[in-house]
């Protein structure tokens, strides 16, 4: 998430008509500024001045900058019932399977105290309290060299599954050997569920060298990436998904892949002799779509039931152009705004939050798109600015959670929507909320400050209360 490390209506602003955008024909909602209302003198000078200020950070994968941070509680069994704010998370925090973690780097820990240095803390969505799964204890034996571990399954049935490396050293006449051993824990288990040592799947591969490793979560398993080698080709699996339940190997793909909970990515191109072409796989294997003129695939976006794949598109004019194109995971397809399948512009940022899609290119260089948040259940503009609109703007930074619009000026002013509402609810706040997990919202605090630059000072959770955050907005 629309990102780790952005949702409610809008005022000021008039969208009507149609707006031609680089060959998009977008339609735009119509939002009166007031219907039947007076607005007095001091809130039209408001709405005025939005046309010089609008909007706060929004990123691809909806994560805020990370801030100074102080060590989160970590317990291994349940306490009391959650507190309604929790302390601050960790600098490395991540969020996977509807909840937020620290420990278990994508890449590999090497040394002697791996699987200590790279130990998860899970935060418990039912106690509000982190825990600290057990680890594996390398076999009598073998010394360890290293690890690797990710996270997968869901919030109410979480495992971890650790990749670990060790030497057996020699004994006459046996030369010294590595070994690459699977362990799978649940969160509160203090011994392996499964336990299975990893052997190539054919005679002439070998495990690749394993500070190449990467275990990156899935919904159904673990990828492993760069896991095995021939030595001389990139052909043997560099991508094999293993089953969460028994560590076999449930797919592999030649290619090293990008990963997400729902969805993989791959280089792959039809017609030979180009580069670029994109292929997208479901954690279970299913190929789902491909496409010779994908650039990059950037980000899966996710928020309750929407899953969206954020992709670069690049067709054959002259000279290319660049667009943006959103896939369904859901439906199995790109998603249309207004008439196209595509918006104006390579690198756009992205957020998907309650139903909503809000997308920002005044950062690219190649796009003729301003900003805009598309409503997924309407299938309209709920706000759309051209990209002449926005450079009227003195906007630093944007950013959007469910139908709220947090905008940073150049200057450091600031200002509040709640769409599709465009009258200011506030000139500033000192929290922002960004992000869901099950039942918990995350909150940036103390980013206006003027010594941290827009950077966050601390994230915090704030614990539902009937079903819904609780506030406040700002």
């Amino acid at each position: 998430m629309a990102t780790p490390k952005s949702r409610p209506r809008l005022t000021g602003f008039t969208l009507g008509g149609y707006a031609n955008l680089t060959g998009v024909l977008l339609m735009r909602a119509t939002r009166g500024v007031a219907r039947g209302r007076t607005v007095s003198k001091h809130k039209r000078a408001l709405v005025v001045c939005l046309g010089c200020l609008i909007v706060a950070s929004c990123s691809e994968t909806a994560s805020p900058p990370a801030g100074p941070t102080s060590p989160a509680k970590t317990t291994t069994h349940t306490v009391a019932p959650p507190a309604g704010v929790t302390g601050p998370l960790e600098k490395d925090w991540k969020s996977y399977g509807g909840t937020a973690y620290f420990g278990c780097p994508a890449k590999f820990s090497s040394g002697k105290s791996a699987l200590d240095d790279i130990r998860p803390k899970v935060f418990d969505t039912k106690t509000g309290q982190y825990v600290a799964p057990a680890i594996p204890v390398v076999r009598a034996g073998e010394n360890l060299t290293g690890g690797i571990c990710a996270l997968t399954g869901t919030a109410d049935n979480m495992k971890v599954v650790y990749l670990v490396a060790a030497v057996k050293p020699a004994q006459a006449p046996q030369p010294a050997s590595t070994t690459t051993t699977a362990y799978v824990y649940d969160l509160r288990s203090g011994q392996p569920l499964v336990t299975k040592e990893l052997q190539p799947p054919a005679p002439d591969l070998k495990p690749a060298p394993a500070d190449q490793w990467e275990l990156a979560s899935t919904a159904s398993g673990v990828a492993w990436v760069n896991a095995f080698t021939n030595g001389h080709a990139p052909s043997p699996p560099r991508t094999v998904v293993l089953s969460s339940a028994d560590l076999s190997i449930m797919w592999d793909d030649p290619q090293p892949g990008r990963v997400w909970q729902d969805v993989l990515s791959f280089q792959r191109n039809t017609k030979a002799g180009k580069t670029s072409g994109a292929e997208l796989r479901r954690p279970t294997g299913e190929a789902i779509y491909q496409d010779n003129d994908i650039l990059t695939v950037d980000a899966e976006l996710s928020n309750g039931p929407d899953k969206l794949v954020k992709m670069t598109y690049r067709d054959s004019s002259t000279p290319p152009a660049m667009w943006s194109m959103f896939y369904d995971l859901n439906t199995k397809s790109l998603i249309k705004v207004g008439d196209s399948d595509r918006i104006s512009g390579g690198g756009l940022a992205a957020t998907l939050s309650d139903g909503k899609l809000f997308v920002d290119g005044r950062a690219s260089d190649n796009s003729q798109f301003g900003f805009g948040v598309w409503n997924l259940r309407t299938q309209q503009w709920d706000l759309l600015k051209s990209r002449d609109d926005t450079k009227k703007m003195s906007i630093s930074k944007l950013a959007f959670f469910e139908d709220h619009l947090y905008i940073t000026n150049v200057g450091n002013t600031f200002v509040v929507l709640a769409l599709p509402a465009t009258d200011p609810i506030s000139t500033t706040w000192s929290i922002r909320p960004f992000a869901r997990i099950s039942g918990w919202t995350l909150i940036c605090r103390g980013e206006n400050a003027a010594a941290l630059n827009g950077d966050c000072k601390d994230i915090v959770m704030v614990q539902d209360q009937d079903g819904h955050y609780p506030g406040p907005w700002f």
